[in-house]
């Protein structure tokens, strides 16, 4: 039985990747990936552990992971925003071993408030990326209810504000309205 101190808390999973059962998963310490073969996730009060089919990062601190038996999307929707553990002896290190040369993702700006750079409007909240396609957006849910999907592109981009978790962008016309 594995008790909770033999565990490290190293994140959270997010939403389904795809249909395939495939699950965000959003980092808060450096994991040796090569050497984590499980997960553990406290279901019922009870800890339990699972396979790591595939793992592939998605950007700094994120990961996509696949695990043994969860086969579709709603079997990985049963499992978003649980804690993610690792077994400490699984390779987990301090948060503050990151190193920085991995680079800026997309994913590292979920949680940030887009506005736009030329009217100073406050868009809305990025809730998520999406990267099915070649062209990968921003999920931005906006202060009416409704969504808008924003490319991320470097060129658009003109602030980020690490402190203030503030994206600005210039926009181009029309986008909001699509």
């Amino acid at each position: 039985m594995i008790t909770s101190d033999q565990l490290t808390e190293i994140g959270r999973l997010g939403k389904p990747h795809g249909i395939n059962g495939e699950i965000n998963a959003y980092l808060d310490v450096d994991v040796d990936t090569d050497v984590m073969h499980r997960i553990v996730l406290l279901i019922d009060g009870i800890y339990v552990p699972f396979f790591i089919g595939s793992i592939r990062r998605k950007g700094a601190d994120t990961l996509i992971l696949a695990l043994d038996d969860v086969n579709n999307e709603h079997e990985a929707a049963s499992l978003t925003n649980h804690v993610l553990y690792a077994l400490t002896a699984d390779g987990v290190t301090e948060p503050d071993e990151m190193s920085d040369e991995e680079g800026f993702y997309a994913s590292d700006l979920i949680g940030y408030t887009l506005t736009d750079c030329d009217s100073k409007i406050k868009i809305g909240l990025i809730a998520d990326i999406d990267d099915s396609t070649e062209n990968v957006l921003f999920i931005v849910d906006r202060p009416d209810g409704s969504t808008v999907y924003i490319p991320v592109a470097d060129e658009l981009i003109d602030d980020i504000d690490t402190d203030s978790h503030i994206l600005s962008m210039t926009l181009p016309s029309g986008i909001l309205d699509l």
